[in-house]
């Protein structure tokens, strides 16, 4: 199938073009603002289906509006109509639409020249009133506050929010992708002009911004903020895509003795902590139990002796690990256990915790 992607250099035309990536029964052409206009027709005149993303909302120049936005649909619905070329057509439009800017006035037109191309034509047209989209390659101070806000807390920078309690209504690049896929594969009825966008996220700029400062704060200090909903693994997901290429990689802090090293290496307040530590040959790690506390060992490399016994019934386990064979060896709680490199090289060994490490509360205890 022959696509056509108007916009092709935006935010969501992008996202939607590397969905194809490794497909062969597509084929995507490109319309951007220097596409010729015979390169435009040839485009149209062989694609099944034409993703009509391509607008601008905020120029520095309101007749700008009437370039980008107006008369690229009217080319393209002009064109059809005086071939006779019936082709299916999606238009991104906005929720601004209902609202007293030129952004909103721009797109209603665009929308109003589809309905009536479609009704000369007998043509699909499909039209999404898309609320505020975020995801990797938004343009901060643009078009997105949740990149604004990515992008200006990472770097320090303030928010100049002048109203807390204000609404937006979200929704992530990679569900609409899956949605805009859906009309390629004719499956949504033929029916419908206005297809609605189910499942957005409405949330106050306070709770938004706070969100994305909690993962900012808590990055520093080795921990990963709250991405137990959907919609906080997306926002996360689209904060760390804003990092600046700087913050990317971080150095963590590895504690040393004679028996070899351990390092933190995440945090989470709901399922625990992640670590790596080191043990020279012949070492010893551990020789403690916990009262409720749970680790997960996993040899990464060398080879090991894990010795575990009920400190009330000295009901013993013994078993050899090896990084060759992962295994992964739970502790116990009220069961004293330690871990010894039995190799000629050096042990690592990943351990995770279902808690975090607190000094004042370890947890942690020798028979």
């Amino acid at each position: 199938m022959n696509i056509a992607v108007t916009g092709a250099n935006g935010f969501i035309a992008k996202n939607f073009i590397y969905n194809f990536i490794n497909s062969e029964n597509y084929k995507l052409h490109k319309i951007t603002r220097k596409t010729s206009k015979n390169k435009i027709i040839n485009i149209l005149k062989k694609s099944e289906i034409i993703y009509h993303f391509a607008g601008v909302n905020r120029p520095t120049k309101s007749k700008t509006f009437k370039k980008d936005n107006i008369e690229l649909t009217k080319f393209i619905c002009e064109y059809l109509q005086k071939n006779k070329l019936k082709k299916t057509i999606v238009f991104s439009s906005s929720t601004q639409v209902n609202k007293n800017n030129d952004y909103g006035k721009s797109k209603k037109i665009c929308e109003n020249l589809l309905i009536k191309f479609s009704k000369k034509n007998k043509s699909k047209v499909f039209i999404l009133r898309l609320p505020n989209i975020f995801g990797k390659w938004s343009k901060p101070n643009y078009n997105s506050v949740v990149s604004t806000f990515c992008h200006n807390i990472s770097r320090n920078k303030n928010l100049m929010i002048t109203d807390l309690s204000e609404k937006v209504n979200l929704f992530y690049i990679d569900d609409l992708v899956k949605i805009l896929k859906k009309f390629k594969d004719n499956k949504i009825k033929n029916n419908i002009i206005y297809y609605k966008i189910k499942g957005s996220k409405i949330i106050t700029l306070k709770k938004l911004s706070e969100i994305i400062i909690d993962f900012e704060r808590k990055r520093s200090n080795f921990c990963l903020g709250d991405i137990s909903s959907k919609f906080k693994k997306n926002l996360y997901s689209t904060y760390v895509s804003f990092l600046p290429r700087s913050k990317v990689t971080y150095k963590l802090k590895p504690i040393k003795d004679s028996r070899g090293s351990f390092t933190e290496f995440l945090k989470t307040n709901k399922n625990g902590q992640f670590s790596i530590f080191v043990a020279n040959k012949n070492q010893i790690r551990g020789h403690h139990f916990h009262h409720s506390k749970v680790e997960k060992f996993l040899v990464l490399k060398g080879k090991a002796k894990f010795s575990m016994w009920d400190i009330s019934s000295n009901h013993k386990i013994n078993l050899n690990l090896n990084g060759k064979n992962p295994t992964v060896v739970e502790s116990i709680p009220g069961w004293q256990h330690y871990i010894k490199n039995v190799g000629l090289d050096e042990l690592v060994v990943l351990l995770w915790s279902n808690e975090i490490f607190d000094v004042n509360k370890p947890d942690t205890f020798r028979l």
